[in-house]
């Protein structure tokens, strides 16, 4: 089913839960939306679970405390290699190492992944509160930004509202720093209201929307007066004489509600006021909608589903994981229609790339070589336009939020010949991911081994594409498969090169030519449309 028919489409209008044991194709399509690039193995893990079992793994609670970036370049003369940065005083000399650190360091998370919605959701809320390396220049802010969307990304969306409201991070970015008493800062006022919790609603009037007006803003604003940040500390902390004392009246949208002053908890109050209102939680819905299902919302899909998802949601008091299990569980999350419906962003197709194809990839026994090949691939994702940690702009990236196009928005010009870059890298070339390191490679074999019976022509590509394609591939495309890895031959002489190179490993040249087969065809499938699509 291309684009245009799903279009005039709901799916099936069902928040019912899939019954019985997942399957391999319900397992993937849940793995690669929850994750970036399942493997075989975790598919398979997976496949036998029930949707209330596998949500459960999915959703639970790392036991393991967030790792830490590392220093991994010499010339950070504070940190030693191998040790972290975070508990050091930021030094603007050696941003750029520690900047280097942390981007990658995050890279590397998403490569090391386990089965879990975790980084998923960690990357929604970068793409939801957003802030921005360029602009955030404190290295250990922007730690601390992580660490808070990372340790509460599957926890309360009401919690880390109000904890992101006097993060270091987000109060340097949007200027929470510089609103006083006298002299007010609207920008995280305005964003908190139109971007990170209720959403615009329909425009009424000129700065004024059906979910708040200009009014509110100011207002709020006035809340919001007297936070800092201490870089000696790396901490928040309210200057009581920076702080507009006055009454606060909201608009009748908040029913002329009154925020008196309460000091430093005065923010709690003006969080509470906003997520009163039903539209804050129809707000994220449709935005974890459109993150995990299909970006199109119709007026079926918004009644049948953002709607009771919404009541959920406040019933339990705005708890990520009630939602999520409900959403990733349902018939209409599963329903064929939206199975290959979604274009890969950056990192799902440059991080599912190297994961799917079980690449080599250094570890910490070699700390500078692992963070230098995430740096390859956290490159790669940039030309593809999402620079992890560099959203665009406050909003971030156009292709969550911009209709009518959305996801689509990923594949362009730019893009395309991008991503044929990362297909022939990860592939064909030799990468070397830091100075002094030999250079790695991929191992087709590693691959081939994990189908049943890598001789059989049949099972080896049914293998490769039930991995890499959402939906099965069909007759006319498997032939033209069978005809790149072996053309103009029978089956079976497939089988015969296997059996050569197995029953000959010291030939050094047979082990080329089939490798450089299945190289070549891993190549086709990957190059593919269907490749781009989840």
């Amino acid at each position: 089913m291309n684009t245009a028919e799903l279009q005039l489409k709901s799916g099936v209008l069902s928040l019912n839960p899939v019954s019985g044991a997942l399957g391999f194709q319900k397992a993937k399509h849940l793995l690669n939306r929850s994750m970036f690039g399942a493997r075989l193995s975790e598919i398979n893990y997976v496949k036998e679970m029930t949707t209330e079992d596998a949500l459960e793994y999915l959703l639970r609670t790392p036991t393991e405390p967030l790792s830490k970036p590392l220093g991994v370049k010499n010339g950070d003369e504070e940190v030693p290699v191998g040790t972290s940065w975070v508990t050091t005083k930021y030094n603007s000399k050696f941003r750029g190492e520690r900047i280097y650190s942390y981007k990658n360091w995050w890279v590397n998370r998403l490569l090391q992944q386990d089965i879990s919605l975790l980084e998923k959701m960690t990357l929604f809320w970068h793409n939801h509160f957003v802030i921005e390396n360029d602009t955030v220049r404190n290295t250990n802010y922007n730690y601390l930004y992580n660490t808070l969307i990372t340790t509460q990304a599957l926890g309360n969306f009401k919690t880390l509202s109000a904890d992101m409201t006097t993060n270091v991070g987000m109060l340097q970015y949007l200027d929470g720093i510089r609103n006083d008493e006298g002299s007010p800062n609207e920008n995280y006022a305005r964003e908190l209201f139109e971007l990170f919790t209720i959403g615009k609603g329909e425009l009424i009037e000129e700065g004024n929307y059906t979910n708040y007006t200009e009014h509110d803003i100011r207002e709020a604003a006035k809340v919001l007066t007297g936070w800092k940040t201490n870089s000696d500390t790396d901490s928040a902390y309210f200057k009581e004489s920076k702080h507009d004392k006055t009454e606060k009246v909201f608009s009748e949208i908040y029913d002329k509600h009154v925020i008196i002053d309460k000091g430093e908890d005065e923010y709690k109050d003006l969080i509470e006021m906003i997520f009163s209102k039903k539209e804050t939680a129809r707000h994220l819905v449709r935005k974890l909608y459109r993150w995990f299902v299909y970006f199109r919302i119709t007026d079926d899909v918004e009644q049948n589903i953002i709607e009771p998802l919404a009541t959920l949601f406040i019933e339990n008091n705005f708890e990520i994981k009630p939602l999520l299990k409900a959403l990733l569980s349902s018939e209409h999350f599963f329903d064929e229609a939206y199975c290959g419906a979604m274009i890969k962003n950056p990192l799902e197709f440059t991080v599912g790339i190297i994961r799917q194809l079980e690449y080599s990839v250094p570890d910490a026994t070699n700390i500078q070589a692992q963070y230098g090949f995430s740096n390859t691939v956290r490159s790669y994702a940039k030309k593809q336009d999402l620079e992890l940690g560099n959203p665009p702009d406050v909003a971030g990236w156009p292709a969550w939020y911009l209709p009518p196009m959305y996801n689509e928005l990923w594949i362009n010009t730019a893009t395309i010949p991008a991503r044929s870059t990362v297909i022939q890298a990860i592939i064909k070339w030799k990468l070397r991911p830091v100075t002094g390191v030999d250079k790695i490679s991929f191992d087709p074999f590693t691959l081939a081994y994990l189908a049943e019976t890598p001789y059989d022509i049949d099972n080896l590509l049914e293998t490769f594409t039930s991995l890499l394609f959402p939906l099965p591939p069909n007759q006319e495309q498997i032939a033209d498969f069978k005809e790149t890895l072996i053309p103009g031959l029978p089956d079976f002489e497939w089988t015969a090169e296997w059996n050569n190179y197995i029953n000959k490993p010291e030939d050094e040249n047979l082990k080329i030519a089939v490798g450089n087969r299945l190289k070549n065809i891993l190549v086709k499938m990957c190059s593919m449309a269907e490749y781009q699509l989840i």
